[in-house]
């Protein structure tokens, strides 16, 4: 698929209150997995809007549009590599990164990281990443991650649901997120999940990025919030 030589006028990426990245960009909107703590279907449904995954053609060149280098969150309400994406707007959205003149970081965060292609070779400036709650032993997710052809592949746990198993190594991961759950009372986040995952990160020099809704109960005057370099 051949893009448009400039962008189309339009809405802009949007600027975003989510700490760890400038701005997020939908050009695919909607998810199928399913998640009881999804925040983004509770946010469409408020506003009547369809959460059915949806392809938005006119906004693959937002991002082109922001002069200046940023972080930006891509598909931040979808997931690019979950089997129901089809291949065509996945390919769609990754000729748009790969061809912006504008050097920015584009952030990719999927729940199948199994799905990303062994052959794909992501440039420098793509960060990939992987959620993992430790619901459904989904930290299986963390050896995925570890195999894609990125330089810098990161772990969100948010919602962080439970513990780290202690047979899980996060050696070769470059970048940590964690955050906990928030709109439900249904699990109460635990300091000893945050402080171990805190402690593997460290002990493997992978830089963390504790969001500000882990305090309370995390003191915030022990808040870590550093990036990959």
């Amino acid at each position: 698929m051949r893009l448009l030589a400039h962008p189309p006028k339009g809405e802009i990426t949007h600027k975003t209150k989510i700490e760890w990245t400038d701005y997020s960009w939908g050009p695919i909107t909607g998810c199928d997995h399913g998640c009881w703590y999804c925040y983004a279907k509770k946010l469409f449904t408020r506003f009547h809007r369809s959460f059915k995954p949806t392809f938005h053609p006119e906004r693959l060149k937002e991002p082109w549009e922001l002069k200046k280098p940023s972080k930006i969150f891509v598909c931040s309400v979808a997931d690019l590599f979950a089997s129901w994406t089809p291949k065509e707007w996945r390919n769609a959205v990754l000729d748009s990164i790969y061809e912006c003149p504008i050097k920015h970081t584009f952030q990719l965060l999927t729940k199948n990281p199994e799905n990303i292609p062994k052959g794909y070779v992501f440039p420098d400036n793509v960060w990939v990443g992987t959620t993992v709650t430790n619901e459904n032993k989904d930290w299986k997710n963390i050896a995925e991650i570890k195999t894609v052809n990125a330089k810098v592949k990161f772990v969100s746990f948010e919602p962080l649901l439970g513990s780290l198993p202690d047979c899980i190594c996060l050696d070769g991961i470059q970048w940590i997120i964690i955050g906990k759950l928030t709109g439900s009372k249904r699990v109460q986040l635990d300091t000893y999940w945050v402080w171990h995952i805190r402690n593997e990160a460290k002990r493997h020099k992978i830089p963390v990025f504790m969001k500000n809704n882990l305090c309370p109960p995390w003191p915030r005057e022990a808040l870590i919030q550093e990036f990959p370099t």
